[in-house]
């Protein structure tokens, strides 16, 4: 199982995509593949997102899920949630998972 970006027309934009969340995609890579599942990358700072979506900051990727039987997609969401901790939000949102780094300590706390 692999880590892998949407290519061609529609692909997923990574240009610009944050240590931060580049770091939570290697986590999330481990946990599909613990499932036996590719990680497949359908959007970064491109597609259609709220208006001031951390997408158009790097700060967000959405991983397809279309792939993992309906059954497994909230253990595969609590896993996620898990191992990358309170500083990342995941979210199942349909078609794929949202996952976003969003600190809510304060660095300085």
């Amino acid at each position: 199982m692999s880590l892998a970006i949407k290519s061609g027309q529609g692909g997923a934009r990574i240009l610009g995509l944050r240590p931060e969340i580049v770091i939570g995609l290697t986590i999330a890579n481990d946990v599909f593949r613990e499932f036996g599942f590719d990680c497949i990358v359908t959007a970064g700072i491109d597609g259609s997102h709220s208006r001031g979506s951390i997408h158009y900051k790097g700060l967000a990727v959405d991983l397809r899920t279309r792939h993992v039987p309906a059954a497994e997609h909230q253990k595969v969401v609590g896993k996620l949630q898990e191992r990358l901790g309170d500083d990342f939000d995941v979210v199942l949102e349909g078609d794929h998972v949202h996952l976003e780094y969003d600190p809510k300590t304060p660095i300085n706390a």
